[in-house]
Protein backbone atom coordinates (compact mmCIF):
# COMPACT_ATOMS: atom_id res chain seq x y z
CA UNK A 1 0.00 0.00 0.00
CA UNK A 2 1.23 3.85 -1.04
CA UNK A 3 1.74 5.31 2.53
CA UNK A 4 4.22 8.28 1.99
CA UNK A 5 4.22 11.51 0.04
CA UNK A 6 7.81 13.14 0.16
CA UNK A 7 10.81 13.75 -1.45
CA UNK A 8 12.56 11.16 -3.73
CA UNK A 9 15.82 10.25 -5.30
CA UNK A 10 14.36 9.09 -8.30
CA UNK A 11 11.68 11.37 -8.72
CA UNK A 12 12.35 13.21 -11.52
CA UNK A 13 10.12 15.49 -13.62
CA UNK A 14 9.89 14.51 -17.28
CA UNK A 15 8.13 17.80 -18.56
CA UNK A 16 4.87 17.77 -19.99
CA UNK A 17 2.88 13.86 -20.49
CA UNK A 18 4.52 11.38 -23.05
CA UNK A 19 2.70 9.21 -25.57
CA UNK A 20 -0.22 6.86 -24.50
CA UNK A 21 1.57 3.89 -22.87
CA UNK A 22 4.47 5.23 -21.28
CA UNK A 23 4.97 5.91 -17.64
CA UNK A 24 3.64 9.11 -16.00
CA UNK A 25 6.89 11.07 -14.38
CA UNK A 26 5.13 13.99 -13.87
CA UNK A 27 2.77 16.49 -11.94
CA UNK A 28 2.15 18.71 -15.24
CA UNK A 29 -1.06 17.14 -16.04
CA UNK A 30 -4.74 17.04 -15.17
CA UNK A 31 -7.38 14.69 -14.14
CA UNK A 32 -10.16 14.52 -16.85
CA UNK A 33 -13.54 14.83 -14.79
CA UNK A 34 -15.73 13.83 -17.70
CA UNK A 35 -18.93 12.11 -16.67
CA UNK A 36 -19.67 10.12 -19.33
CA UNK A 37 -22.36 7.75 -18.32
CA UNK A 38 -25.15 9.54 -16.44
CA UNK A 39 -25.14 9.99 -12.89
CA UNK A 40 -28.25 11.37 -11.69
CA UNK A 41 -32.02 10.48 -9.75
CA UNK A 42 -33.54 7.28 -10.93
CA UNK A 43 -36.19 9.57 -12.98
CA UNK A 44 -33.42 11.16 -14.91
CA UNK A 45 -31.31 7.62 -15.13
CA UNK A 46 -34.56 6.16 -16.75
CA UNK A 47 -34.79 8.74 -19.57
CA UNK A 48 -31.57 7.79 -20.61
CA UNK A 49 -30.43 11.47 -19.14
CA UNK A 50 -32.66 13.82 -21.38
CA UNK A 51 -33.82 15.57 -19.13
CA UNK A 52 -32.98 19.21 -19.84
CA UNK A 53 -36.57 20.40 -20.59
CA UNK A 54 -38.32 18.56 -18.32
CA UNK A 55 -36.30 19.82 -15.44
CA UNK A 56 -38.80 19.17 -12.67
CA UNK A 57 -38.25 18.18 -9.12
CA UNK A 58 -34.73 17.58 -7.01
CA UNK A 59 -33.93 15.72 -10.31
CA UNK A 60 -33.55 18.53 -13.26
CA UNK A 61 -30.87 19.94 -10.72
CA UNK A 62 -28.13 17.95 -12.08
CA UNK A 63 -29.50 18.93 -15.98
CA UNK A 64 -30.55 22.68 -15.55
CA UNK A 65 -29.65 25.26 -13.35
CA UNK A 66 -33.71 26.52 -14.00
CA UNK A 67 -34.59 23.73 -12.07
CA UNK A 68 -35.29 25.14 -8.56
CA UNK A 69 -38.06 27.72 -9.51
CA UNK A 70 -40.26 24.84 -12.48
CA UNK A 71 -43.31 24.80 -11.08
CA UNK A 72 -45.53 21.69 -11.91
CA UNK A 73 -49.17 21.78 -12.74
CA UNK A 74 -49.46 20.06 -8.88
CA UNK A 75 -47.81 22.79 -7.18
CA UNK A 76 -49.90 26.05 -6.36
CA UNK A 77 -49.02 26.79 -2.84
CA UNK A 78 -46.71 29.91 -2.32
CA UNK A 79 -44.47 27.93 -0.78
CA UNK A 80 -42.63 24.34 -1.39
CA UNK A 81 -40.06 22.26 -1.16
CA UNK A 82 -38.91 19.65 -3.05
CA UNK A 83 -35.87 16.98 -2.05
CA UNK A 84 -34.49 13.65 -2.61
CA UNK A 85 -31.92 11.12 -2.15
CA UNK A 86 -30.18 8.97 -4.67
CA UNK A 87 -27.95 5.90 -4.42
CA UNK A 88 -26.05 3.88 -7.49
CA UNK A 89 -23.88 1.32 -6.97
CA UNK A 90 -22.23 -0.58 -10.11
CA UNK A 91 -24.32 -3.93 -11.25
CA UNK A 92 -21.90 -6.10 -12.33
CA UNK A 93 -18.16 -5.87 -10.45
CA UNK A 94 -16.44 -8.38 -13.08
CA UNK A 95 -15.20 -7.32 -16.37
CA UNK A 96 -16.16 -3.63 -15.81
CA UNK A 97 -15.11 -1.02 -18.26
CA UNK A 98 -16.43 1.74 -16.25
CA UNK A 99 -14.36 4.85 -17.71
CA UNK A 100 -14.62 3.47 -21.11
CA UNK A 101 -10.89 3.98 -21.35
CA UNK A 102 -11.21 0.20 -23.22
CA UNK A 103 -9.62 -1.70 -20.55
CA UNK A 104 -10.79 -2.76 -17.57
CA UNK A 105 -11.69 -1.30 -14.62
CA UNK A 106 -9.40 -2.56 -11.68
CA UNK A 107 -12.02 -2.67 -8.24
CA UNK A 108 -10.66 -2.63 -5.06
CA UNK A 109 -13.37 -4.08 -1.73
CA UNK A 110 -16.05 -4.16 -3.55
CA UNK A 111 -18.95 -3.67 -3.35
CA UNK A 112 -17.76 -0.79 -1.70
CA UNK A 113 -15.04 0.51 -4.44
CA UNK A 114 -18.10 2.51 -6.23
CA UNK A 115 -20.92 4.93 -4.47
CA UNK A 116 -22.54 7.23 -5.94
CA UNK A 117 -24.92 9.80 -3.54
CA UNK A 118 -27.25 12.62 -4.65
CA UNK A 119 -28.70 14.21 -1.69
CA UNK A 120 -30.63 17.46 -3.09
CA UNK A 121 -32.93 20.27 -1.56
CA UNK A 122 -34.90 22.37 -3.04
CA UNK A 123 -37.02 25.78 -1.84
CA UNK A 124 -39.70 27.19 -3.87
CA UNK A 125 -41.20 31.04 -2.87
CA UNK A 126 -43.66 31.84 -5.80
CA UNK A 127 -41.55 32.03 -8.70
CA UNK A 128 -38.84 32.11 -6.84
CA UNK A 129 -36.34 29.22 -6.36
CA UNK A 130 -33.33 27.75 -4.67
CA UNK A 131 -31.81 24.73 -5.33
CA UNK A 132 -28.56 22.25 -3.82
CA UNK A 133 -27.37 19.26 -4.73
CA UNK A 134 -24.37 16.95 -3.80
CA UNK A 135 -23.06 15.00 -6.09
CA UNK A 136 -20.78 12.69 -4.03
CA UNK A 137 -18.50 9.74 -5.88
CA UNK A 138 -16.72 7.68 -3.91
CA UNK A 139 -14.20 4.80 -5.38
CA UNK A 140 -11.60 2.94 -4.70
CA UNK A 141 -9.28 1.57 -7.53
CA UNK A 142 -6.57 -0.50 -7.46
CA UNK A 143 -3.35 -1.65 -8.87
CA UNK A 144 -1.21 -4.34 -9.78
CA UNK A 145 2.54 -3.89 -10.89
CA UNK A 146 3.36 -7.34 -12.81
CA UNK A 147 7.46 -6.54 -12.34
CA UNK A 148 6.66 -6.58 -8.64
CA UNK A 149 4.35 -8.51 -8.01
CA UNK A 150 2.79 -5.88 -5.31
CA UNK A 151 -0.95 -4.35 -5.37
CA UNK A 152 -1.53 -0.58 -4.59
CA UNK A 153 -5.08 0.80 -4.10
CA UNK A 154 -6.14 4.53 -3.85
CA UNK A 155 -9.76 5.72 -2.59
CA UNK A 156 -10.78 8.79 -4.57
CA UNK A 157 -13.50 11.05 -3.49
CA UNK A 158 -15.18 13.84 -5.66
CA UNK A 159 -17.66 15.90 -4.15
CA UNK A 160 -19.48 18.32 -6.24
CA UNK A 161 -21.81 20.81 -4.76
CA UNK A 162 -24.18 22.56 -7.15
CA UNK A 163 -25.81 25.69 -5.48
CA UNK A 164 -28.35 27.23 -8.13
CA UNK A 165 -31.14 30.40 -7.98
CA UNK A 166 -33.94 29.85 -10.30
CA UNK A 167 -37.07 32.67 -11.50
CA UNK A 168 -39.85 31.99 -12.99
CA UNK A 169 -41.16 34.77 -15.56
CA UNK A 170 -45.30 34.99 -17.19
CA UNK A 171 -47.08 32.69 -14.77
CA UNK A 172 -43.54 30.18 -14.78
CA UNK A 173 -43.87 30.02 -18.66
CA UNK A 174 -39.87 30.72 -18.87
CA UNK A 175 -37.66 30.11 -16.04
CA UNK A 176 -34.00 31.33 -16.01
CA UNK A 177 -31.72 30.14 -13.84
CA UNK A 178 -27.88 30.34 -12.24
CA UNK A 179 -25.55 28.39 -10.04
CA UNK A 180 -22.16 27.69 -9.18
CA UNK A 181 -20.60 23.88 -9.05
CA UNK A 182 -17.58 23.48 -6.78
CA UNK A 183 -16.03 20.68 -6.86
CA UNK A 184 -13.25 19.32 -4.99
CA UNK A 185 -11.18 15.83 -5.27
CA UNK A 186 -9.33 13.99 -2.53
CA UNK A 187 -7.02 11.01 -2.81
CA UNK A 188 -6.20 8.63 0.12
CA UNK A 189 -3.43 6.39 -0.38
CA UNK A 190 -4.18 4.53 3.16
CA UNK A 191 -5.86 5.17 6.32
CA UNK A 192 -4.76 8.72 7.37
CA UNK A 193 -5.47 12.41 5.99
CA UNK A 194 -5.81 13.05 2.46
CA UNK A 195 -2.24 12.54 0.40
CA UNK A 196 -3.88 14.86 -2.24
CA UNK A 197 -6.50 17.57 -2.13
CA UNK A 198 -7.76 19.68 -5.04
CA UNK A 199 -10.67 21.98 -5.43
CA UNK A 200 -12.28 25.01 -8.28
CA UNK A 201 -15.36 26.20 -8.88
CA UNK A 202 -17.48 26.91 -12.40
CA UNK A 203 -20.58 29.09 -13.07
CA UNK A 204 -23.71 27.17 -14.92
CA UNK A 205 -26.63 29.00 -16.41
CA UNK A 206 -30.29 27.29 -17.89
CA UNK A 207 -33.55 28.24 -18.69
CA UNK A 208 -36.96 26.24 -19.30
CA UNK A 209 -39.44 27.40 -21.75
CA UNK A 210 -42.90 25.62 -21.27
CA UNK A 211 -45.68 27.65 -22.79
CA UNK A 212 -49.50 27.76 -21.47
CA UNK A 213 -51.90 24.50 -22.44
CA UNK A 214 -48.79 23.24 -25.05
CA UNK A 215 -47.55 19.83 -25.06
CA UNK A 216 -44.06 21.23 -25.35
CA UNK A 217 -41.20 22.01 -23.43
CA UNK A 218 -37.67 23.59 -24.34
CA UNK A 219 -34.62 23.19 -22.36
CA UNK A 220 -30.99 24.60 -22.23
CA UNK A 221 -27.95 24.61 -19.95
CA UNK A 222 -24.65 25.71 -19.91
CA UNK A 223 -21.71 25.53 -17.73
CA UNK A 224 -18.31 26.81 -17.69
CA UNK A 225 -15.22 24.62 -17.28
CA UNK A 226 -13.77 23.81 -13.91
CA UNK A 227 -10.19 24.03 -12.91
CA UNK A 228 -8.91 23.08 -9.26
CA UNK A 229 -6.38 24.41 -7.71
CA UNK A 230 -4.17 21.99 -5.46
CA UNK A 231 -4.02 22.37 -1.89
CA UNK A 232 -0.47 21.58 0.01
CA UNK A 233 0.22 21.12 4.23
CA UNK A 234 3.24 20.95 5.85
CA UNK A 235 5.06 18.24 5.48
CA UNK A 236 3.06 17.11 2.00
CA UNK A 237 4.75 20.49 -0.41
CA UNK A 238 5.90 19.56 -4.32
CA UNK A 239 9.64 18.45 -4.49
CA UNK A 240 12.62 20.34 -6.09
CA UNK A 241 11.21 19.65 -9.39
CA UNK A 242 7.67 20.63 -8.85
CA UNK A 243 6.73 17.19 -8.48
CA UNK A 244 3.87 15.67 -6.28
CA UNK A 245 5.46 12.40 -5.59
CA UNK A 246 3.98 9.31 -3.44
CA UNK A 247 6.60 6.92 -2.52
CA UNK A 248 6.50 3.49 -0.92
CA UNK A 249 9.40 2.67 1.42
CA UNK A 250 9.32 -1.14 0.41
CA UNK A 251 9.69 -0.60 -3.04
CA UNK A 252 11.76 2.93 -3.33
CA UNK A 253 11.85 3.17 -7.58
CA UNK A 254 8.30 2.66 -7.57
CA UNK A 255 6.71 6.42 -7.50
CA UNK A 256 3.84 7.94 -8.02
CA UNK A 257 3.14 11.04 -9.58
CA UNK A 258 0.07 12.75 -8.49
CA UNK A 259 -1.30 15.50 -10.67
CA UNK A 260 -1.26 18.89 -9.93
CA UNK A 261 -4.96 20.02 -11.41
CA UNK A 262 -8.32 17.99 -11.66
CA UNK A 263 -10.92 19.55 -14.28
CA UNK A 264 -14.55 19.33 -15.55
CA UNK A 265 -14.81 20.55 -19.45
CA UNK A 266 -17.52 23.19 -20.15
CA UNK A 267 -21.10 21.03 -21.60
CA UNK A 268 -23.94 22.58 -23.63
CA UNK A 269 -26.99 20.60 -23.03
CA UNK A 270 -30.03 21.29 -24.83
CA UNK A 271 -33.40 19.15 -25.77
CA UNK A 272 -36.81 19.60 -25.95
CA UNK A 273 -39.83 17.20 -24.47
CA UNK A 274 -43.64 16.58 -25.87
CA UNK A 275 -46.41 14.81 -23.99
CA UNK A 276 -49.47 13.14 -25.17
CA UNK A 277 -52.31 12.22 -23.62
CA UNK A 278 -55.36 13.17 -21.01
CA UNK A 279 -53.17 14.58 -18.64
CA UNK A 280 -51.73 17.76 -19.39
CA UNK A 281 -47.92 19.04 -19.53
CA UNK A 282 -48.31 22.54 -19.12
CA UNK A 283 -51.49 24.04 -17.40
CA UNK A 284 -51.84 27.34 -16.38
CA UNK A 285 -50.01 28.01 -13.43
CA UNK A 286 -51.23 29.87 -10.57
CA UNK A 287 -50.44 30.11 -6.82
CA UNK A 288 -53.53 29.13 -3.91
CA UNK A 289 -53.90 33.11 -3.12
CA UNK A 290 -54.43 33.54 -6.90
CA UNK A 291 -57.03 31.22 -7.46
CA UNK A 292 -58.72 32.46 -4.47
CA UNK A 293 -58.03 35.84 -5.02
CA UNK A 294 -61.99 37.09 -6.06
CA UNK A 295 -62.89 35.20 -2.37
CA UNK A 296 -60.35 37.58 -0.68
CA UNK A 297 -61.43 40.36 -2.70
CA UNK A 298 -64.84 40.19 -1.65
CA UNK A 299 -63.84 39.79 2.02
CA UNK A 300 -61.36 42.84 1.80
CA UNK A 301 -64.79 44.97 -0.19
CA UNK A 302 -66.89 43.99 3.27
CA UNK A 303 -64.07 44.54 6.01
CA UNK A 304 -63.93 48.21 4.38
CA UNK A 305 -67.40 48.57 4.30
CA UNK A 306 -67.99 47.07 7.80
CA UNK A 307 -65.06 49.72 9.22
CA UNK A 308 -66.71 52.82 7.20
CA UNK A 309 -70.33 51.85 8.71
CA UNK A 310 -68.91 52.08 12.28
CA UNK A 311 -66.71 54.46 12.25
CA UNK A 312 -70.33 56.76 11.25
CA UNK A 313 -72.14 55.12 13.84
CA UNK A 314 -69.55 56.44 16.59
CA UNK A 315 -69.61 59.72 14.97
CA UNK A 316 -73.69 59.95 15.75
CA UNK A 317 -73.65 57.96 19.02
CA UNK A 318 -74.09 59.95 22.23
CA UNK A 319 -73.13 58.00 25.11
CA UNK A 320 -70.07 55.54 25.80
CA UNK A 321 -72.01 52.93 25.79
CA UNK A 322 -73.83 53.21 22.77
CA UNK A 323 -69.92 53.85 21.31
CA UNK A 324 -68.54 50.16 23.06
CA UNK A 325 -71.96 47.82 21.86
CA UNK A 326 -70.94 49.92 18.03
CA UNK A 327 -67.43 48.39 18.50
CA UNK A 328 -68.41 44.97 19.94
CA UNK A 329 -71.32 44.32 17.06
CA UNK A 330 -68.45 45.64 14.66
CA UNK A 331 -65.45 42.93 16.15
CA UNK A 332 -68.53 40.32 16.48
CA UNK A 333 -69.74 40.99 12.76
CA UNK A 334 -65.99 40.75 11.24
CA UNK A 335 -64.90 37.75 13.51
CA UNK A 336 -67.80 35.73 11.92
CA UNK A 337 -67.14 37.02 8.41
CA UNK A 338 -63.37 35.98 9.26
CA UNK A 339 -64.80 32.66 9.92
CA UNK A 340 -66.81 32.64 6.95
CA UNK A 341 -63.62 33.36 4.66
CA UNK A 342 -61.36 30.69 6.20
CA UNK A 343 -64.01 27.67 5.66
CA UNK A 344 -64.52 29.42 1.70
CA UNK A 345 -60.70 28.83 1.45
CA UNK A 346 -60.79 26.13 2.89
CA UNK A 347 -63.40 24.16 0.66
CA UNK A 348 -61.69 26.12 -2.36
CA UNK A 349 -58.66 24.53 -1.36
CA UNK A 350 -59.74 21.04 -1.13
CA UNK A 351 -61.81 21.90 -4.50
CA UNK A 352 -57.90 22.65 -5.93
CA UNK A 353 -56.90 19.53 -4.92
CA UNK A 354 -59.39 17.45 -6.19
CA UNK A 355 -58.84 18.80 -9.57
CA UNK A 356 -55.55 18.51 -9.10
CA UNK A 357 -55.76 14.74 -9.01
CA UNK A 358 -58.27 14.64 -11.55
CA UNK A 359 -55.41 15.71 -13.95
CA UNK A 360 -52.86 13.07 -13.20
CA UNK A 361 -54.49 10.89 -15.84
CA UNK A 362 -52.93 8.54 -18.30
CA UNK A 363 -49.66 10.51 -20.85
CA UNK A 364 -46.87 9.33 -22.62
CA UNK A 365 -44.10 11.70 -22.23
CA UNK A 366 -41.17 11.52 -24.78
CA UNK A 367 -37.94 13.59 -23.96
CA UNK A 368 -34.79 13.63 -26.43
CA UNK A 369 -31.91 16.14 -25.29
CA UNK A 370 -27.93 16.70 -27.02
CA UNK A 371 -25.40 17.34 -24.71
CA UNK A 372 -21.76 18.75 -26.06
CA UNK A 373 -18.93 18.36 -23.47
CA UNK A 374 -15.42 19.98 -24.29
CA UNK A 375 -11.79 19.38 -24.62
CA UNK A 376 -9.63 19.47 -21.38
CA UNK A 377 -5.79 20.46 -22.00
CA UNK A 378 -2.86 18.09 -21.11
CA UNK A 379 -5.57 15.23 -19.16
CA UNK A 380 -6.05 11.77 -18.26
CA UNK A 381 -8.16 9.76 -16.77
CA UNK A 382 -8.43 8.47 -13.10
CA UNK A 383 -7.07 4.90 -13.80
CA UNK A 384 -4.10 6.43 -15.67
CA UNK A 385 -3.26 8.03 -12.30
CA UNK A 386 -3.54 4.83 -10.53
CA UNK A 387 -1.81 3.03 -12.90
CA UNK A 388 0.43 5.64 -13.75
CA UNK A 389 0.26 4.38 -17.32
CA UNK A 390 -0.24 7.75 -19.64
CA UNK A 391 -3.49 7.02 -21.44
CA UNK A 392 -4.82 10.65 -22.81
CA UNK A 393 -8.45 12.00 -21.87
CA UNK A 394 -10.28 14.68 -23.49
CA UNK A 395 -7.92 15.51 -26.66
CA UNK A 396 -11.33 16.78 -27.68
CA UNK A 397 -15.34 17.68 -27.93
CA UNK A 398 -17.44 14.84 -27.63
CA UNK A 399 -21.41 14.37 -28.27
CA UNK A 400 -24.02 12.68 -26.05
CA UNK A 401 -27.18 12.42 -27.84
CA UNK A 402 -29.63 11.10 -25.64
CA UNK A 403 -33.50 10.40 -25.51
CA UNK A 404 -35.79 8.55 -23.19
CA UNK A 405 -39.92 7.77 -23.00
CA UNK A 406 -41.89 7.86 -19.47
CA UNK A 407 -45.79 6.37 -19.28
CA UNK A 408 -48.27 7.51 -16.33
CA UNK A 409 -48.91 3.67 -16.64
CA UNK A 410 -51.24 3.72 -13.54
CA UNK A 411 -51.29 7.23 -12.93
CA UNK A 412 -52.46 7.21 -9.12
CA UNK A 413 -49.57 4.41 -8.61
CA UNK A 414 -46.94 3.29 -11.12
CA UNK A 415 -44.87 5.38 -14.00
CA UNK A 416 -42.46 3.28 -16.00
CA UNK A 417 -39.62 4.94 -17.98
CA UNK A 418 -37.14 3.86 -20.75
CA UNK A 419 -34.67 5.42 -22.64
CA UNK A 420 -30.95 5.36 -24.23
CA UNK A 421 -27.75 7.63 -24.91
CA UNK A 422 -25.12 7.41 -26.85
CA UNK A 423 -21.56 7.54 -23.99
CA UNK A 424 -18.72 9.30 -26.40
CA UNK A 425 -15.42 7.90 -25.17
CA UNK A 426 -12.79 10.21 -23.95
CA UNK A 427 -9.72 7.81 -24.59
CA UNK A 428 -8.15 6.96 -28.46
CA UNK A 429 -8.03 3.25 -27.70
CA UNK A 430 -11.69 3.36 -27.28
CA UNK A 431 -14.74 3.84 -28.91
CA UNK A 432 -18.37 5.07 -28.25
CA UNK A 433 -20.73 2.85 -26.77
CA UNK A 434 -24.83 2.61 -26.47
CA UNK A 435 -26.37 2.53 -23.31
CA UNK A 436 -29.95 1.36 -22.62
CA UNK A 437 -31.71 2.58 -19.81
CA UNK A 438 -35.40 1.70 -17.57
CA UNK A 439 -37.00 2.65 -14.60
CA UNK A 440 -40.19 3.30 -12.78
CA UNK A 441 -41.66 4.81 -9.64
CA UNK A 442 -43.94 2.90 -7.33
CA UNK A 443 -45.89 4.88 -4.99
CA UNK A 444 -45.87 4.04 -1.17
CA UNK A 445 -47.32 5.30 1.39
CA UNK A 446 -48.19 8.65 3.47
CA UNK A 447 -45.61 9.22 6.44
CA UNK A 448 -44.85 11.87 8.43
CA UNK A 449 -41.03 10.83 9.55
CA UNK A 450 -42.16 10.74 13.12
CA UNK A 451 -43.50 14.34 12.84
CA UNK A 452 -40.83 15.80 10.99
CA UNK A 453 -42.55 16.20 7.57
CA UNK A 454 -46.29 17.26 6.69
CA UNK A 455 -49.33 14.63 7.73
CA UNK A 456 -50.20 14.29 3.78
CA UNK A 457 -46.43 13.73 3.12
CA UNK A 458 -47.10 10.86 0.31
CA UNK A 459 -43.20 8.88 -0.06
CA UNK A 460 -42.08 7.54 -3.74
CA UNK A 461 -39.49 4.73 -4.49
CA UNK A 462 -37.68 5.17 -7.69
CA UNK A 463 -35.24 2.35 -9.30
CA UNK A 464 -33.05 3.21 -12.04
CA UNK A 465 -30.72 0.67 -14.32
CA UNK A 466 -28.42 1.85 -16.46
CA UNK A 467 -26.93 -1.32 -18.95
CA UNK A 468 -23.88 -0.87 -22.00
CA UNK A 469 -20.91 -2.76 -22.99
CA UNK A 470 -18.98 -4.04 -20.31
CA UNK A 471 -21.07 -1.80 -17.90
CA UNK A 472 -24.11 -2.06 -15.23
CA UNK A 473 -25.51 0.40 -12.45
CA UNK A 474 -28.76 0.69 -10.89
CA UNK A 475 -29.88 3.25 -8.47
CA UNK A 476 -32.65 4.30 -6.47
CA UNK A 477 -34.44 6.81 -5.15
CA UNK A 478 -36.43 7.92 -2.49
CA UNK A 479 -38.19 11.29 -2.56
CA UNK A 480 -42.37 12.74 -2.57
CA UNK A 481 -44.62 11.33 -4.80
CA UNK A 482 -46.75 14.03 -6.69
CA UNK A 483 -49.18 15.12 -6.31
CA UNK A 484 -48.73 14.39 -2.64
CA UNK A 485 -52.46 15.15 -1.08
CA UNK A 486 -54.85 12.48 -1.27
CA UNK A 487 -58.00 11.24 0.05
CA UNK A 488 -59.29 14.72 0.18
CA UNK A 489 -62.44 15.12 2.27
CA UNK A 490 -65.59 16.48 0.91
CA UNK A 491 -66.95 20.07 1.37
Amino acid sequence: MLSLLGWSKQARAGGPLTANGSAINTSDYAIDLFHGPVFAGSRVTGLGGSYVAIAEDVDGDLQNPAAPAVRPFFSTSHFDYWLGFGLTFPASLSNMDFFNSGSKTNLANPPDSFVFLTPALNLQWGELGVGMTIEMQQYTLSHSDVGTGRTSAVRVTIPTTHLQFAHGLANNQLVVGVGARLVTMSLHDGEGPASFKSSGAGLEFGLVYKPEDLPLRLGLALRTPVETKAEYTDGRLPNANGDIVITDPAHPNSNVFLPKTVASPWDLNFGFAVQFGKRPLNPPWRTDAMLNEEETLKHRLREIERARSRDDALRTAKTAEERREIRRTSARDQAADDAELDRSLRNAQQRIGRDLIKMNRFYVQLSASMLMSGAVQQAVGVESMVSQVVNRSGERPVLSPRAGIEVGAIPSLLKLRAGTYLEPTRFDGSQARGHVTAGLDIKLAVWNVFGLWPDDYMWRLGLGADVAHRYSTWGLTIAGWYPRKTDLPRD
